[in-house]
């Protein structure tokens, strides 16, 4: 026959080992907000960002430039985090550092900066050539420009941070053999930042020689007049 009251104390006493251990279970660790802010350039916000944390992606960046992040875990505590830019900006190489805080207020959690600098760079170059009208502007020997009849012209090109450029000013047509200086050649380091270069240039139309031809001199025909009018 089997004994009623010792399965009774049974499950009396796995109800209490059960009461027991979940009263010792530990209570869920609490979760701290925090923002991470990417700009390409000061001012500039950037979207499409993205973060990630142990290889794998967490957030990406809103039109503001924002990644909202919600962490569980004890307060103090750093957690890493690398972020990838978009296509044409510069990724940081080392990750950014979270370290979890508790804020009086929630709407206002604390926000790390991250830079993406753009790869490439817009640069305008605002040409005045005084007295140099109609002349052909040359970047790697090709026209992308013309001064117009007061000497100005502006060009746009893209380029990298550090790269160097030259343009020249093309004196070489016929018409223009008297202008000084010849096919002038100005250089430019670009920065990291778009930049507008102010290209200056003064021509200077030199006078031409002046030849004096001297007449030719025929052979002269007297005529002598005779007493008898001849």
């Amino acid at each position: 026959m089997v004994n009623r009251g010792a399965l009774g104390g049974t499950a009396v006493g796995l109800l209490f080992v059960a009461l027991a251990t979940s009263g010792c279970e530990q209570p869920p660790l609490p979760t701290f907000d925090a923002v991470i802010k990417v700009e390409s350039d000061p001012g500039l916000p950037l979207a499409g960002a993205v973060l990630s944390r142990e290889q794998k992606d967490v957030a990406t960046t809103d039109a503001e430039g924002r990644a909202k992040l919600t962490i569980r875990g004890v307060e103090g505590t750093p957690f890493e985090y690398f972020v990838r830019c978009p296509q044409d900006y510069e990724s940081p190489t080392k990750p950014v550092t979270v370290v979890l805080r508790s804020v009086v207020d929630r709407n206002k959690p604390p926000e790390y900066p991250v830079a993406c600098p753009p790869q490439v760079r817009q640069v305008v170059v605002a040409v005045r050539a005084d007295g140099g009208p109609n002349l052909p502007i040359t970047y790697l020997q090709q026209k992308v420009a013309t001064t117009d009849a007061s000497g100005a012209a502006t060009i746009l090109l893209r380029m990298r941070p550090g790269d160097q450029f030259e343009l020249g000013i093309d004196t070489s047509m016929k018409g223009y053999e008297r202008l000084s200086p010849q096919s002038p050649i100005f250089a430019f380091t670009v920065k990291p930042k778009d930049e507008v270069f102010n290209l200056n240039a003064k021509f200077i139309l030199k006078q031409g020689k002046i030849v004096y031809h001297k007449p030719k001199v025929g052979p002269i025909e007297v005529k002598v007049r005779t007493p008898d009018g001849e």
